[in-house]
């Protein structure tokens, strides 16, 4: 298999555009040096990885140039050529490329980095399976008293549904039975299944309860890490959430777990809440144990948040009640200053003012969050989401 993947990427850098420019320079003759097996060929490689990393340090994300994240993403690609032929440590092999996938987001390199990351994780699964196989099913036991409850419904039609969402201020409503053909619902709640397309994975992971807390982080870790440490394990308070990450993108067999409902594909009219469409369905993972907390924050994009495992409590403010929630300033002015769960009365005397709904979110059902809707979101038990905004 590695001799075949070698030679795949040696096809695919003799094809490359060769840019006179020194750091092009510098990547053609560690080309070269891997071609020519050069005991030393990882020095140049790893120097020009951590110069793109900081080079694109430089910038916001979506302001990267789209050259220095090919630079990146042929750079790890190069690397993983340089240690196919002499590899034993799959893991590392798989940390490598995964990172600069990651942060690079491989433009035009996709397809390959995925077949690669993909054939890499079946050989790992294939010589380190040894896990057991624990079920992250819901209880069906939890309760809170829900004295405002959002209102829950069959799956609508698709008229009523693209009328409901054109309204000047749409509510939430929650959806029962629109994702019981997702083969994700049985497959998602197996560690056994999660593991063996993703344990040598390595995903981003949020440390801390929530983002506005002082101790909070992001880590990089492998997925089999984050579910032995934080959702296998009792964690004596210690939480971690990977968060708002396209997990799916990197891990196309996940995506292949789910079917997106044809309700995304409306295009809802613009208003002062909704004022742009994304260019595409934006998908993204929310997977973590009993106690992560998204705080009360709203977001610009209709979404349909999609519970495949467990449970949530979600609490929502109508845009209408903003004055009500304190926001922040500046980069953060779409979190709330208050912290639902424990309210500073003599410091945000108006909160207690502000009319919600809620709801416990059950596997299975789907919540439809309208564009800035407030919402206070926190996982009853180990937790699997799929938030769909259109």
């Amino acid at each position: 298999m590695f001799q075949q993947l070698f030679q795949q990427l040696k096809n695919l850098f003799e094809d490359r555009d060769k840019t006179k420019d020194s750091v092009y320079a510098l990547f053609e003759s560690a080309r070269l040096d891997v071609l020519s097996r050069k005991e030393n060929c990882n020095e140049k490689i790893d120097a020009l990885i951590d110069y793109c990393n900081e080079t694109i340090l430089l910038y916001p994300f979506k302001d990267v140039p789209d050259h220095w994240r090919r630079m990146l993403i042929d750079t790890g690609l190069l690397k993983t050529m340089a240690q196919l032929e002499r590899c034993k440590d799959v893991q590392s092999l798989i940390w490598d490329l995964d990172t600069c996938s990651i942060v690079s987001g491989a433009p035009e390199r996709y397809e390959i980095v995925t077949d690669i990351l993909e054939q890499l994780q079946k050989h790992y699964h294939k010589d380190n399976n040894k896990d057991n196989d624990m079920s992250l099913a819901s209880k069906n036991d939890i309760w809170m008293d829900i004295k405002y409850p959002i209102k829950s419904m069959a799956p609508p039609t698709f008229e009523w549904f693209l009328a409901h969402c054109n309204q000047d201020l749409p509510e939430p409503i929650v959806i029962k039975g629109l994702i019981d053909h997702w083969p994700a619902t049985e497959r998602w709640k197996s560690t056994r299944y999660l593991l063996s397309i993703a344990s040598a994975r390595v995903v981003p992971v949020e440390i801390g309860s929530s983002y506005t807390d002082s101790e909070w982080r992001q880590e990089m870790m492998r997925f089999s890490d984050f579910m032995k440490k934080y959702i296998l394990t009792e964690t004596d308070g210690k939480v971690a959430y990977l968060a708002q990450h396209d997990l799916f993108y990197q891990i196309p067999q996940l995506e292949r777990d789910m079917i997106v409902p044809d309700y995304c594909y409306i295009e809802p009219k613009l208003n002062e809440f909704y004022t742009q469409r994304p260019k595409d369905v934006i998908k993204n993972a929310w997977f973590g144990p009993k106690g992560t907390v998204s705080p009360l924050h709203h977001d610009p994009y209709h979404n349909l948040l999609v519970q495949v495992v467990g449970s949530k409590y979600l609490r929502l403010y109508s845009p209408d009640q903003t004055h009500l929630l304190y926001p922040r300033q500046g980069l953060m002015s779409n979190t709330s200053k208050v912290d639902v769960d424990h309210v500073d009365h003599e410091q945000f005397p108006s909160f207690k003012d502000a009319h919600y709904v809620e709801c416990i979110l059950r596997e299975g059902e789907v919540l439809y969050i309208p564009p800035k809707w407030w919402h206070y979101v926190k996982s009853l038990e180990t937790s699997f989401n799929v938030s769909l905004w259109f």
